[in-house]
């Protein structure tokens, strides 16, 4: 009798420890899968170390702490993240420099505010800055 609930706690606290292992192994992949849906929104079409820069700015700015958070394509930079005019400059200039990529210069920046309103905007106007041959060294 005494084995029985001896073997019988056992397999309990065995099953608990599988319970709460699993159960971190699950937040762990949610907690990844909004930087994966965000990059698989773009796969092939940014460099990657772009599109981990603007997620993790975005998810930054909006306050998430942890990198769970859904960033979409279409998201509007100032109604979503309160990005407009020099504060979308600088998210810019930190986006780029965080990545080691080429910041783009006064003039190049004049644009900004005009073509750039969603995210998927953010990474067409920052794309040029990453590319390999401007990436400094």
């Amino acid at each position: 009798m005494r084995l029985s609930v001896s073997v019988a706690i056992v397999v309990l606290l065995l099953g608990l420890f599988a319970l709460a292992r699993a159960s971190r192994l699950n937040r762990a992949s949610i907690e990844r899968d909004g930087l994966s849906r965000f990059r698989d929104a773009f796969r092939g079409r940014f460099p990657e170390i772009l599109l981990a820069q603007v997620y993790g700015y975005l998810a930054e700015r909006h306050g998430a702490q942890e990198p769970h958070y859904i960033v979409n394509p279409q998201d509007d930079l100032q109604r979503e993240y309160g990005l407009v005019d020099l504060d979308l400059e600088d998210a810019v200039l930190v986006i780029a420099d965080r990545a080691g990529a080429r910041l783009p210069r006064a003039h190049e920046l004049d644009g900004l505010k005009t073509a750039v309103r969603s995210v998927e905007d953010l990474l067409h106007f920052l794309e040029p800055y990453f590319r390999p041959e401007v990436v400094k060294g």
